[in-house]
């Protein structure tokens, strides 16, 4: 029988709902049914690392290795298992993963992100270089990832962005007013989720807020056809530990493309992001 067992890449501190293990939007969109999956990265976190404290949600954790993997399309959580994984690490050695969750990144429409928590090979001589899914790990929407390889990003590399949708909140939506990972304001035009190759936070170690608004820019392309530039008026979902951040805008038009800059933020490891860029796609 397949489970969940939960642990945090970052603090190990568990997000607004202590008490479940993942949090179902009650819509899956369903664009995702036309849209190919893919994984989107591999991120080599921490290298024999996770602290002693991750005992208290795995015995297995304490000094292992954490790397989330980040997904074009939310999983279907009952058919996740360390099983559907084989990390290949550079000197061809095959390595099984121990523990599988989606915390921290457990509320509605984030579960794209599973951490993988095991011994992989050590930096900088045999560190992890491939993870393939070997078995069947569906998308909520249907579509199996199985046999989906990827390359692992290096330890010694910063985060970067895997993932970007917009979308608009309405009387529907799961929304989370305050505490930890609160969502944008009601009024807000547009909600632009980012998700991160792994949990950031900002460079000076706190959490990314008003200091770095205008290093997040969003490209939107208005109803003449025309191209703007806008910077988020607020950062949100913010403080849960995860590797998602959404952004704020106020202003009219189709979100295009996200960039940050670089020395924007940093990784567990504290290794600073590269400049960043990636396409932004409609949720709906």
């Amino acid at each position: 029988m397949k489970f969940i067992i939960s642990i945090s890449l970052t603090m190990l501190l568990l997000s607004c709902n202590q008490n479940a293990d993942y949090n179902l939007s009650d819509k899956i969109p369903e664009i995702d049914n036309i849209r190919e999956v893919k994984i989107l990265s591999a991120f080599f976190g921490l290298d024999n690392d996770l602290p002693k404290s991750a005992f208290g949600i795995s015995p297995k954790a304490p000094s292992k290795d954490g790397m989330p993997i980040v997904f074009s399309h939310e999983l279907k959580p009952s058919t996740l298992d360390a099983s559907d994984f084989k990390i290949t690490s550079k000197n061809g050695e095959i390595h099984e993963v121990d523990v599988v969750t989606f915390k921290p990144a457990i509320e509605a429409y984030e579960l794209r992100t599973v951490l993988l928590i095991g011994n992989y090979g050590d930096a900088p001589d045999n560190e992890p270089v491939e993870v393939e899914i070997i078995d069947e790990l569906l998308a909520r929407s249907g579509q199996n990832y199985e046999g989906h390889k990827i390359s692992v990003t290096p330890l010694n590399q910063g985060p970067f962005l895997s993932y970007a949708e917009y979308f608009s909140i309405d009387d529907e939506y799961p929304y989370i007013e305050k505490g930890r990972g609160c969502d944008c304001p009601k009024n807000t035009t547009s909600v632009i989720r980012t998700v991160w190759a792994g949990g950031v936070r900002a460079m000076n170690g706190n959490e990314l807020g008003n200091r770095e608004l205008n290093r997040f820019t969003i490209i939107l392309e208005n109803q003449n056809g025309d191209k703007i530039k806008v910077n988020p008026f607020q950062l949100a979902d913010v403080g849960d530990n995860d590797n998602n951040i959404d952004l704020c805008i106020n202003k009219e038009g189709i979100p295009i493309s996200v960039q940050v800059k670089e020395n924007t933020a940093i990784d567990p490891r504290d290794d600073p992001n590269d400049f960043t860029e990636i396409q932004i796609l409609s949720r709906w």
